[in-house]
């Protein structure tokens, strides 16, 4: 018969308060079998964890001594070879020293040798340097020539004359610096017959701004087209030519 089957007997056997009673003990018992085993479990393994962490200390003290003694020798070694370094090169410093010092002499015997020499050479290169200061001295500003002053309206004056022989170069001049800076451009420099907007500026900005005239619009562009043609075997129409031709034809020039 087993365990459970004689205490199952057993306990229906009993009266309503024996088994209450002996139910009650057998928990408590149970329960204080499972603390007894818990502790016992406990125990042991408190045991194995102290054997455990003896074991560790030991292989520990193991390696770092094993550690020690690896740093102690690579020490020595360090040692040993910086004394032997350090003893050859003890030896040979001496030798250098000599070597060097003789060289140091003869280095400073060459340097006094050649400052004599430069001494002696300072007066010439002194003179030299005179000498070409004399000559890279800056020339004297050239004087103002009509001529080259002239310049920049020579080609226009030629221009204009080709169409009027007797042209007051006066007034030329006059009309170059008029138009000014826009002379320095492809599009200022000359008048395009062709466009009607650089007819129609040369109509605004001159006949009507600069002369003052009052005509019908369509007379002012008469006038324009009046120089075109006279300029017409020019393909590029000088500005300064086609101003001095417009305000000679209205006897504008005293304008400018």
């Amino acid at each position: 018969m087993t365990v459970f089957a004689k205490t199952a007997e057993t306990y229906n056997s009993l009266k309503p308060v024996q088994t209450v009673r002996r139910a009650r003990r057998a928990y408590v018992g149970l329960h204080g079998l499972a603390f007894e085993r818990a502790q016992t479990r406990f125990a042991q393994a408190k045991a194995m964890t102290e054997t455990l962490f003896a074991d560790l200390v030991v292989k520990g003290e193991e390696i770092e001594g094993k550690a020690v003694v690896v740093a102690k020798d690579a020490q020595d070694k360090v040692e040993k070879t910086y004394a032997e370094t350090a003893e050859k090169v003890r030896s040979a410093i001496p030798t250098v020293t000599l070597g060097g010092q003789k060289d140091v002499e003869e280095l400073e015997a060459e340097v006094k040798t050649l400052e004599s020499k430069l001494k002696k050479m300072a007066p010439k290169k002194a003179a030299a340097k005179k000498a070409s200061a004399k000559k890279a001295a800056p020339k004297k500003a050239a004087p103002k020539v009509e001529g080259i002053v002239e310049d920049k309206y020579t080609s226009y004056i030629a221009d204009v004359k080709g169409y009027d022989a007797d042209a007051d170069e006066t007034v030329i001049r006059k009309i170059v610096n008029y138009c000014g800076i826009a002379l320095a451009s492809r599009d200022g420099k000359f008048v395009a017959c062709s466009d009607e907007a650089e007819r129609n500026t040369v109509r605004d900005s001159l006949l009507i701004k600069k002369f003052g005239l009052k005509d019908d619009q369509a007379e002012l562009d008469a006038l324009v087209m009046s120089v075109c043609e006279t300029m017409s075997k020019d393909r590029f129409k000088n500005r300064v030519t086609f101003y001095y031709l417009l305000a000679k034809s209205e006897k504008m020039l005293g304008k400018f």
